[in-house]
């Protein structure tokens, strides 16, 4: 199983390609999903951490941050796969109404003839239209895009990553973050609300990462202690879930290439095929009852002849 499976990618339709441009776009894919990976992956620790401050407890972190971690990653292939559209494409022509398709290629003129071949003829047939409109296929760079769903999906995944990215600075300094707590204990008088409830442990519960019950107390020590450089980690954050959705809006590789349009080719072609399908059977199926012969009556006439019949 390749990589790029992870993610979506359907391998059968992928062969269909130059075995050099499956190459390449297996080579770009998989690079997508090693990248996803890792995304899931700071998630899950991130996940991880909070659980820990919270929680106190390695079971219920551990299974938290792979929860986490599992829906960020599912999130962001659903982002990527349905960022994979056609726009600028002439295929959009034809893959959001296959009407067009249809009354293109005259299949709409074998609505009354279908249903005298076979299910393989009709396949042929919508094979050979499918070929006709790859040759049609052409693509313009400069097509406009939805704005609002681009914005949506930078906003949740900026979103993710400023939250997740607290997690990782919090487990890389957590020492430095620790020795603060401690210096802040020993300035308190033992009757302080912070003292006894925030940075005293749980007789049961002791703590595991952070001496304290406090994620907004975590947060403040962290900020305080980075100063201007926690900023510059959160971009750096930021950038590695940023990367992917850049990818995909921004290379033509990826955005117009190959795959995409073999993967409409191939939904229109599966399209096609069943319209013909059903045409032939409804065709078959309407003969059928007109063959058959059926007696209608009324539902009151039928009711009195049960009961004369039942009481006979």
């Amino acid at each position: 199983m390749r990589l790029s499976d992870q993610i979506g990618i359907d391998s059968d339709i992928m062969q269909k390609l130059p075995a050099d441009v499956v190459k390449r776009q297996i080579f770009i894919y998989n690079g997508i999903t090693l990248m996803l990976l890792v995304i899931g992956l700071i998630s899950a620790v991130s996940a991880t951490v909070y659980s820990l401050i919270l929680f106190h407890s390695w079971l219920i972190a551990l299974g938290v941050g792979i929860f986490i971690g599992a829906v960020v990653f599912n999130l962001y292939r659903l982002f990527l796969m349905t960022g994979l559209d056609l726009k600028g494409s002439t295929l959009e022509h034809y893959h959001i109404k296959h009407e067009n398709h249809y009354r293109e290629h005259n299949l709409y003129a074998l609505d009354g003839k279908v249903y005298q071949h076979a299910d393989e003829v009709l396949k042929g047939w919508a094979v050979t239209a499918k070929d006709k409109l790859r040759s049609k296929i052409s693509v313009n760079p400069a097509a406009p895009r939805n704005l609002f769903t681009i914005f949506v999906r930078v906003f949740v995944m900026a979103l993710l990553a400023v939250i997740f990215a607290n997690g990782l600075e919090i487990l890389m300094f957590s020492q430095q973050i620790n020795m603060a707590l401690s210096d802040l204990k020993q300035v308190l008088p033992p009757g302080d609300w912070t003292y006894k409830y925030i940075l005293t442990p749980d007789p049961d519960e002791p703590f595991i990462l952070i001496n304290a019950n406090s994620l907004l107390l975590t947060f403040d020590a962290l900020a305080s202690g980075l100063g201007k450089w926690k900023l510059w980690m959160d971009i750096m954050v930021l950038a590695i879930y940023m990367i992917p959705l850049m990818v995909i809006y921004r290379s033509m590789e990826v955005r117009h290439g190959a795959y995409v349009q073999e993967l409409a080719l191939h939904e229109i072609n599966k399209t096609t095929y069943h319209y013909l399908i059903t045409q032939k059977y409804c065709h078959v199926i309407d003969t059928e009852i007109k063959a058959m012969k059926l007696q209608f009556s009324k539902y009151g006439n039928h009711t009195n002849n049960i009961a004369e019949t039942t009481s006979a």
